[in-house]
């Protein structure tokens, strides 16, 4: 894996000092043994409270996936991975072979222990990359797949195009996103950003009218309360970690309860909103 930062306009953006920090490698080891776990022995449902670093956590992975009717041996693209959880979710649980892309290398490193860790790294292979330049070969997915990453990026036409170009003709491009709601501006502190200028919000009309040009076609849609049902019908399935279990995301995310409330209120008054889609790269 190359862990070299990517010099490009995405990676040295303003949205990225968010998430430099020093090397969290240490840090996770210490929380799983900790949580009773052995880093070189992991399951992917103890990594739960902390592997699903955007809204709804693992539900809204799961929701997603059987939004885009994934199947065994897909050649998945997750772009914005993060420390790769619903990568590893893809594959351990879909069968599918992951590419986990993520432009943050202590990111990247944190991923690449817990994927060996959790005996996947077979199926799953980290790269340190640019979402607005991906390293891939035309029509090299069956799948290219995104959660809580448009937010970061300012130009999302050239985002769309990229994730487009690395579809085969026929398949099909997955997000789950935040976009901007009518109540106003958002409030800071988010999970994204601390201050206007990080943040690169649209609103669901305008998603939409990007995933439904070019070669893509909007395939299927859920926005707002019909997204959180979606996801909600899909938390059934899974198992409610504790409270006050050891690991979770305020490893990764500086003043983790600020930024959550943070997100908390901007729902509650509507300045953002959440979006399912899936569009299908014409033949």
């Amino acid at each position: 894996m190359n862990t070299e930062l990517v010099d490009s306009e995405y990676a040295r953006g303003t949205a990225l000092d968010y998430y430099d920090g020093p090397d969290i490698v240490d840090r996770l080891i210490e929380a799983l043994r900790e949580a009773g776990l052995d880093p070189d022995a992991l399951d992917i449902d103890d990594l739960a409270p902390l592997d699903e670093f955007h809204a709804l956590g693992r539900a809204a992975t799961l929701a997603l996936a059987d939004l885009a009717g994934l199947q065994p041996d897909d050649r998945v693209l997750d772009i914005g991975a993060g420390i790769g959880g619903p990568a590893r979710w893809l594959a351990a649980r879909h069968g599918a072979h992951v590419t986990a892309l993520d432009a943050t290398p202590r990111f990247c490193r944190a991923a690449e222990l817990l994927t060996r860790g959790a005996g996947l790294a077979e199926r799953v292979q980290i790269v340190c990359g640019d979402a607005l330049a991906l390293p891939f070969a035309d029509a090299s997915f069956d799948l290219a797949w995104t959660q809580a990453v448009s937010q970061n990026i300012a130009d999302k036409r050239r985002f769309v195009t990229e994730l487009a170009r690395v579809v085969r003709p026929g398949g099909q491009v997955a997000l789950f996103e935040v976009v901007a709601g009518p109540g106003g501006s958002l409030e800071f502190p988010v999970p994204w950003a601390d201050r206007e200028e990080q943040s690169w919000l649209v609103t669901a009309d305008e998603l939409h009218e990007l995933l439904d040009s070019g070669p893509l076609s909007v395939v299927a849609w859920k926005e707002g309360q019909a997204a959180l049902d979606a996801i909600a019908s899909a938390a059934q399935s899974l198992q409610t970690p504790p409270a006050d279990h050891p690991l979770g995301l305020h490893i990764l995310m500086p003043d983790f309860e600020a930024r959550m409330a943070g997100l908390a209120r901007n729902v509650a008054q509507h300045r953002i909103a959440l979006v399912q889609a899936v569009a299908r790269r014409r033949d």
